[in-house]
C-alpha cells in the first residue's frame, strides 16, 4: 500500500485502451472493401496527433471547445481530402469515428482493477469523451468507480487544474490523489498540480510514451506488477 493514497485516476487512451488495434482495423477493413493501399498505422497515427494538435488548440483559445469526438471527426475531415482515393464520404467518417468507442483494453487489466478497487478509488481521468470511455469500458468488460473526462471539467490535462478539479470531486487532496499513465509528460503535469504518480510501461510504443520516469512515485512492468505494488 502506498500510504497516503486515497483515489487512483488512470489515463485511458493508450493507458489502459489499445486504440492503435480498433482504429487500424477499421480503416484496414475500409481500405480493403475499396481496393486501396495505405499504410494503415500511418493514417491512424496522424489521425491520433492531429487531434491533440486540434486539442492544444481548443486549450489555447484558438479553436471552440469541443469534445473529442468532434475533434477526432474534424481531423477526417481533412485526411479525406488528402486520401482522395479512399472516397471517404460523410458516412464513412461517422462510422471510422465509431472505432474510438470499441476500444480493447491490455489484458492484464481487468484483474488489476478489480484488485485495486478493493482498496482505492478508481477512476478514469480523460480528455477523450465521456461517451467513449463509457462505450469502450462497456465493449472491453470493464468497470470503473467514476469516469471524468475533461470535457465535464471545463479545462483539459495537461492543465493543472483538471488533476486538481479532479481530486476535488472525490473530496480528497491532491497529494491523496495518484495519476496513473504510460505517459511521461501527462504524469510530469500531473506531478506539478501536486498528485502522487503511477508509470506503467506501455504494451507497445506510442506518441508521447517516450521520456524519463525515474522521478515517479511508482514504476510498474505492468498492470499486474502495479497492482500488486499498491495493494501488499
Amino acid at each position: 500500500m502506498i500510504e497516503g493514497i486515497k483515489v487512483l485516476t488512470f489515463d485511458v487512451g493508450g493507458s489502459v485502451f489499445d486504440w492503435q488495434s480498433s482504429t487500424q482495423a477499421a480503416v484496414r477493413k475500409l481500405a480493403e472493401e475499396r481496393s486501396v493501399e495505405l499504410d494503415v498505422p500511418k493514417f491512424c497515427f496522424t489521425w491520433r496527433r492531429r487531434m491533440f494538435e486540434c486539442l492544444s488548440e481548443v486549450r489555447h483559445g484558438k479553436r471552440p471547445w469541443q469534445n473529442a469526438d468532434a475533434l477526432h471527426r474534424s481531423v477526417l475531415d481533412e485526411l479525406a481530402e488528402e486520401y482522395p482515393k479512399l472516397e471517404l464520404t460523410s458516412e464513412d467518417r461517422d462510422d471510422l469515428n465509431e472505432a474510438w468507442h470499441r476500444m480493447g483494453v491490455w489484458e492484464d487489466v481487468p484483474d488489476a482493477l478489480k484488485q485495486l478497487r478493493e482498496h482505492y478509488i478508481v477512476s478514469i481521468l480523460t480528455v477523450l469523451s465521456t461517451s467513449i470511455v463509457v462505450d469502450s469500458s462497456k465493449y472491453a468488460g470493464i468497470d470503473w468507480d467514476a469516469y471524468i473526462s475533461c470535457e465535464l471539467l471545463g479545462v483539459y490535462k495537461p492543465e493543472p487544474e483538471a488533476y486538481q478539479k479532479a481530486a476535488e470531486l472525490f473530496r480528497v487532496k491532491p497529494s491523496e490523489t495518484m495519476m496513473v499513465a504510460v505517459h511521461p509528460p501527462d504524469l510530469l503535469a500531473a506531478q506539478r498540480a501536486g498528485l502522487k504518480t503511477g508509470y506503467v510501461k506501455p504494451k507497445v510504443w506510442e506518441m508521447g510514451a517516450d521520456g524519463d520516469f525515474s522521478g515517479f512515485d511508482v514504476v510498474a512492468e505492468d498492470y499486474r506488477d502495479f497492482a500488486n505494488k499498491l495493494c501488499t
